[in-house]
């Protein structure tokens, strides 16, 4: 409940979901001395909510994956572990790409490799008077939204111009974001948190060097 009650209150700051699924690896540059980063991806059940979070995934798919998962124990471990590799693959291609830098084979074929072993599988239905996706006939996986964050993830990388995707200045943070603010000069992953913590560090700053 408390990691369920934690994804319904995270900020989505990353401006994509892709970069908002990178980012559950929250803290990610925290020297371990400092606690190190908070990985958010803890079980196979809180992929599913953090799937759901970011619209990859609807409540009735979530369900459905939760009662395969709860039937296969081994393998929906295993796909989490695919999850996190595929989160730390997409931030290592999203930073080579902001820094103009060329992609790694081997983060490409991690990308690669999910996208052809979970092809699309939806077809548009009604509910009523709205249309919506549906997974098609029994094409439903325990690792098909890693599919959908793939793809999500490959579309970012392709056509995103490589100084809209950012890193936060914050100290520690290592959220990534996608700036699509007219100027890109964007710098903190939320004004809120990193730029406020900022903002309080520089008033202390100056007030210790009037003292």
């Amino acid at each position: 409940m408390a990691v369920a009650l934690r994804i319904l209150a995270a900020g989505l700051h990353g401006g994509h979901p892709a970069l908002d699924f990178v980012n559950t690896l929250d803290w990610r540059d925290r020297p371990m001395a400092d606690g190190g980063p908070e990985d958010m991806l803890v079980s196979y059940g809180a992929l599913l909510a953090w799937c759901r979070r970011l619209g990859v995934i609807g409540a009735p798919t979530q369900a459905e994956l939760e009662r395969m998962a709860a039937a296969r124990a081994a393998q929906a471990n295993a796909v989490l572990q695919e999850a996190i590799a595929l989160r730390e693959a997409l931030y290592r291609l999203a930073q080579a790409a902001r820094q103009g830098k060329t992609a790694k084979p081997a983060d490409l074929e991690v990308l690669n490799r999910i996208l052809l072993r979970y092809p699309e599988g939806r077809v548009i239905a009604a509910s009523g008077s709205r249309l919506g996706w549906k997974t098609h006939g029994e094409g439903l996986e325990l690792g098909s939204p890693l599919g959908a964050i793939a793809r999500l993830g490959a579309d970012l990388l392709v056509t995103a111009a490589p100084n809209s995707i950012r890193c936060c200045a914050g100290p520690d943070c290592g959220w990534l974001f996608h700036d699509t603010s007219p100027n890109k000069r964007r710098r903190w992953c939320s004004m809120e948190s990193c730029g406020n913590r900022a903002k309080a560090r520089r008033h202390y700053d100056r007030i210790k060097k009037q003292v």
